[in-house]
């Protein structure tokens, strides 16, 4: 008897990544331009770091 295990594939992920800083403690990451742009509503003043 033949035992076959199969192997997991390795998922590779290109979307962009947005890390925004909300205030001095909470630093945020979104992955889509719609999300980045509901948090600004939200918070005015946070800003984008690369």
């Amino acid at each position: 008897m033949k035992n076959t295990m199969k192997t997991k594939k390795e998922v590779i992920d290109n979307r962009p990544k947005f890390k925004l800083q909300v205030d001095n403690r909470t630093t945020i990451t979104v992955r889509s331009e719609g999300a980045l742009k509901a948090w600004r509503e939200k918070y005015p003043e946070a800003k984008l770091i690369d």
